[in-house]
């Protein structure tokens, strides 16, 4: 019978030690004592979750004795949703600089909740918007953080 617990188990010690690669680079960051949140912060969040993430996966993998469950995976409609999700996260990535850090998070979860449920076009401009007022104020005017402020920052 083949197992996928050797892949997982794999798999997890791969994505921990990335997450300990990250955890050790972000150890090297400079910051200025000054600042609010040292710049090392977030890649010691991204380390730190990878690293939980990669062991969590290989001990479940080593505690799972039963015969392996069947994967289900998405059918055509599924494959299309995820192209489009990783075409707005292209998007997103690309109207960065020229539209803003807030500009393009609230056009990118409008236009993601509108993709998924295409009846509650309110409710999708809504979350846009309260999404783009999040970043801007916590991130920007609160944190202090330096994103592309685009048409706002003029």
């Amino acid at each position: 019978m083949r197992s996928q617990r050797k892949c997982d188990l794999a798999a997890g010690a791969f994505i921990a030690f990335l997450g300990a690669v990250v955890i050790l680079a972000a150890s090297q960051i400079r910051g200025d004592a000054d600042e609010r949140l040292p710049p090392r912060t977030l890649p010691y969040v991204v380390g730190f979750t990878t690293l939980a993430g990669g062991l969590g996966l290989a001990v479940k993998a080593y505690r799972f004795h039963g015969e392996d469950p069947e994967i289900q995976w998405p059918e055509k409609d599924g494959w299309v949703r995820i192209g489009v999700n990783l075409l707005l996260l292209a998007l997103f990535t690309a109207l960065m600089d020229p539209l803003g850090m807030p500009i393009t998070t609230g056009l990118y979860v409008a236009g993601a909740i509108w993709y998924m449920d295409r009846k509650r076009i309110l409710a999708a401009l809504l979350t846009g918007a309260g999404s783009a007022l999040v970043v801007y104020y916590l991130f920007i005017r609160f944190l202090e953080l330096t994103f592309p402020l685009g048409p706002l920052g003029q």
